[in-house]
């Protein structure tokens, strides 16, 4: 597994463009396997079917492979590395765009069919359980925003861009870098469903990791629903420079946060470890927004007893930056009701300037930022709230 130039590849080698569009030009000699191929109602086929398209396309395990698209940012070539490589294939490696040379065809190259016989390594698919039992140091490949506003415990980001340098994977010094994790522990790598994961993934294979692959989605699957939001944030100022941050929360229908849609990389995509089969049953699921028998629990109501539930408490969290997003205090807020948390910050010993306040929520292993804010002017005599946005 690695990248290659043109100039690497041999007569015998199959070339797959696996981006969903249609170039211009192909590569000469290569086909054209789309991923959505491989996707049902946003799930990945079973083995059966993945082995009948991909024998389809003239391809046996044995083969050499090698991948390339029109998205690396996507992670297009670096999942169906991922794939190839779970199911057994001997030899996957990375054609990148930018070094394609002349040798281009208007029309993709058509083989015979084959026999494809998969032999899955289920080492290189990370499991809800495997992840929870911490035997693997954890990496988030999504946005820094994203990880802020929720992520795994534990969890240290490395966002999927950061490997890549002007769209082509960065070489492994520069990757070394990067990541400032134990080589001698295996790495789980999640993103929303694995695409921009994959990347990261392929970087830590290159660099001798032993990575596995998992899902943002999967894990929230696993977590009770929680159905509560921020309805109102205050912050009144007395002359003592004590700031009382009460926060107003209302139950949520229903959460709507996961209704994501875009690229293929960017829709829900379930792979089950028991061979990618039917059953639902079973597995691990890579990207399903429901999962049945999920455990729905509103929060309201539990902070009469500081308890959600019967596993864990609420933890909920005022947090204050500055006028350039830099987080300066964290404040604990306290039940006063089951709708009601308040919290005092003694802002003293701060400057005069415009300070925001957010708020926090961590419970059964999620911290979740809600996007409601409010902001608070300290000035040198005086005190003057601003209005809430």
């Amino acid at each position: 597994m690695g990248v290659v130039d043109v100039g690497d590849i041999s007569q015998s080698d199959v070339i797959m463009y696996v981006s969903n569009d249609n170039p211009r030009y192909y590569v000469q000699g290569a086909i054209h396997v789309p991923r959505a191929e491989f996707v049902a109602d946003g799930r990945l086929r079973s083995v059966r079917e993945i082995r009948e398209i991909l024998g389809s396309h003239g391809l046996t395990r044995n083969d050499t492979v090698v991948v390339y698209g029109s998205c690396m940012e996507c992670g297009d070539p670096t999942y169906i590395c991922w794939l190839l490589s779970y199911l057994g294939q001997e030899d996957v490696r990375i054609l990148e765009m930018e070094r394609i040379g002349a040798n281009m065809s208007e029309r993709p190259s058509i083989r015979p069919p084959a026999n494809y016989t998969p032999e899955l390594r289920p080492e290189l698919l990370a499991t809800y359980d495997y992840v929870k039992s911490g035997a693997a140091q954890v990496v988030d490949a999504r946005s820094a925003a994203e990880f802020q506003a929720a992520h795994i415990p534990g969890a240290v980001n490395v966002e999927s861009s950061s490997v890549l340098s002007n769209g082509r994977l960065k070489n492994a010094s520069e990757l070394a870098s990067l990541f400032n994790l134990d080589p001698r522990r295996p790495v789980v790598v999640y993103s929303l469903n694995g695409g921009q994961a994959s990347l990261v993934w392929f970087a830590l294979r290159s660099l001798g990791y032993d990575a596995r692959l998992y899902t943002w989605l999967d894990w929230l699957d696993h977590q009770p629903e929680l159905r509560m939001e921020l309805s109102d944030l205050r912050a009144d100022v007395s002359t003592e420079r004590l700031v009382k941050i009460t926060a107003t929360f209302s139950e949520s229908p229903k959460n709507d946060s996961m209704n994501v849609m875009g690229c293929v990389t960017c829709e829900p995509i379930t792979i089950y470890t028991g061979g990618l089969s039917r059953d639902k049953s079973t597995g691990v699921r890579l990207g399903n927004y429901t999962s049945p028998g999920r455990k729905v629990v509103n929060v309201i109501g539990a902070a009469e007893t500081g308890a959600a539930g019967p596993e864990k408490a609420v933890d909920i969290v005022a947090v204050v930056t500055d006028s350039s997003d830099e987080e300066i205090s964290r404040v604990m807020l306290h039940p006063v009701s089951a709708y009601v948390y308040t919290g005092t910050w003694d802002a003293s010993g701060v400057p005069a300037g415009i300070y925001n306040l957010s708020v926090e929520l961590s419970a059964w292993g999620i911290t979740k930022r809600f996007e409601k804010r409010t902001s608070v002017e300290i000035q040198a005599e005086r005190y003057r709230k601003l209005g809430r946005f």
